[in-house]
């Protein structure tokens, strides 16, 4: 009987430790697909379904190992006392493999959406990343647009002819370009420092008062026009086109103008308009000078008659040929000015004329406290293509009017250089008090002067600007930074014939 049931034995015995060996590999095996992909749900219903039969095979084997252990020993009373906490052992693993079983299908639908979910978030993660890497390139791309326009616009702002100036809300400069710091003769840090404004750049404060009432009003103006004083007190006549600027949103106002120096132009036009008004007085002079010149040549001849008869009336006879003479002089200028003179041209040595000038006026009384500097050029000879007496009418009267106006006791200089354009120019300075700006409209006009009455016709300039103007030439007037007037002459220069002219200024 015992013989017989140990081949049964060793099969229920063996079975049960392969039971166990092979529940303990699944178990194993499970553990590390688990580890190698926690979030699985396959592997995790693995590893649960493992630890059921791992903890049914153990309590299954150890209860048939124990059971033929307590039969062989004759303690099969005892077996039957444990028996069924075996059997509950059993019971309570079946159970727990069938819940893993039953919910997995549940576990399952809730991991796929999980699954589903992670993916759209991975999707969602991508798409992000892309977008942000777009952003970014746009960003780049946005970026380096806006610094090329900013280049752009602050080449264009720096590198603009007329002053572009931005200024706060109370007119303050703010922004200046370099062709600003050119007009205004002041340099932007002290603009900054003495905070200056539009205000400080105008000659008159009822001009100022007059652009911003228009700028309150319109909040823009259009080409007006006014004068900027300079430090080195003159003026210059420009035109101003500015308005508001808002800006973005929580910036402050400000103001922009373009300013347009017109100087040269409004010069310009004054010129034409004088010489059209100097041609017109020009053709009235030479009518009425010739209609008075006949009487007054009628009236100096019988006056010079009755002298030679001695008939008691010699002094008054004497003021009425010294004012007939006079009259005459007025009548000859008045013919010069018309242009009607006929003298020849040829070829005038410049600084010859000036020395010739200078030796006639040394021995006049009016030049005796009178210090007059030449600063000549000597280098080679100036020579132009005119009329000698004419060129030294012009010097002489501006000589003596430069001597007026330092009152016979100052300091006159004459300078003469070649100009880099063909010219020739002629300056004429005096330290005296200068031309007042009212009478800069004027003084080439005839018959204007400011000399006591008396003591002066008023045709010299004019005459003066008739002669050069005759010769091709032109003559300007300013004030001189440090004291006194100046006055130029331009005349274009001859071509030169080297042996003549040279030997004309530099005799063997």
């Amino acid at each position: 009987m015992i013989v017989s049931f140990i081949p049964i034995l060793a099969v229920d015995v063996l079975g049960s430790v392969a039971m166990v060996v092979i529940a303990l590999l699944c178990l194993s095996k499970a553990r590390k697909l688990r580890g190698m992909d926690p979030d699985n749900a396959v592997f995790l219903y693995l590893l649960w379904i493992t630890t059921g039969f791992t903890i049914f095979a153990v309590s299954r084997s150890f209860g048939h190992i124990l059971q033929q252990f307590l039969i062989l020993t004759a303690n099969a009373d005892a077996w039957h006392a444990i028996t069924s906490y075996s059997g509950s052992v059993n019971t309570v693993s079946f159970m727990l493999v069938g819940l893993i079983t039953l919910f997995f299908n549940q576990s399952w639908h809730i991991n796929e959406k999980i699954l589903s979910g992670r993916k759209k978030q991975e999707e969602t993660h991508i798409k992000l990343m892309d977008l942000n890497q777009t952003l970014e390139q746009k960003v780049v791309a946005r970026t380096e647009m806006l610094t090329s326009s900013e280049h752009k616009a602050r080449r264009i702002f720096e590198q603009s002819l007329d002053t572009i100036v931005v200024t706060d809300e109370n007119y303050k400069v703010s922004e200046i370009n370099q062709a600003g710091v050119i007009l205004t003769g002041y340099k932007k840090k002290e603009m900054f420092e003495k905070k200056m404004g539009l205000k400080d750049f105008m000659a008159k404060d009822s001009e100022w008062k007059r652009i911003r009432e228009l700028l309150e009003k319109d909040e823009y103006i259009l080409n007006e026009e006014t004068d900027f004083f300079l430090p080195n007190f003159s003026q210059v006549r420009v035109l101003i086109t500015g308005g508001v600027d808002y800006g973005a949103f929580g910036c402050g106002k400000t103001f922009h103008f373009i300013i347009k120096n017109i100087n040269d132009k409004k010069q310009m036009e004054q010129q034409i308009a004088q010489a059209d008004k100097l041609a017109a007085l020009g053709e009235l002079s030479a009518g009425v000078a010739h209609e008075i010149n006949n009487p007054l040549g009628i009236i100096l001849g019988y006056t010079q008659l009755l002298l030679k008869e001695k008939s008691g009336f010699e002094e008054d006879l004497k003021t009425i040929e010294k004012h007939v003479k006079n009259c005459k002089t007025v009548v000859s200028d008045l013919l010069a000015f018309s242009r009607k003179g006929s003298l020849k041209t040829k070829r005038v040595d410049v600084t010859a004329v000036i020395d010739g000038v200078i030796k006639f006026l040394a021995n006049h009384t009016d030049f005796r406290n009178v210090e007059i500097g030449l600063d000549l050029f000597r280098e080679k000879p100036l020579i132009i293509s005119g009329n000698e007496q004419e060129l030294a009418q012009v010097i002489i009267n501006l000589v003596i009017n430069a001597c007026h106006a330092v009152k016979k006791e100052g300091r006159i200089e004459i300078e003469t250089k070649q100009g880099a354009d063909g010219q020739i120019l002629i300056t004429v300075k005096d330290n005296g008090t200068g031309i007042r700006k009212k009478h800069f409209p004027r003084i080439f006009d005839p018959f204007f002067t400011t000399k006591p009455v008396g003591q002066g016709t008023g045709l010299g300039l004019s005459v003066g600007y008739g002669i050069i103007h005759r010769h091709g030439g032109d003559i300007s007037a300013r004030n001189r930074e440090e004291r006194g007037a100046a006055f130029t002459i331009r005349l274009p220069m001859a071509p030169m014939n080297n042996r003549e002219d040279w030997d004309c200024n530099h005799p063997m």
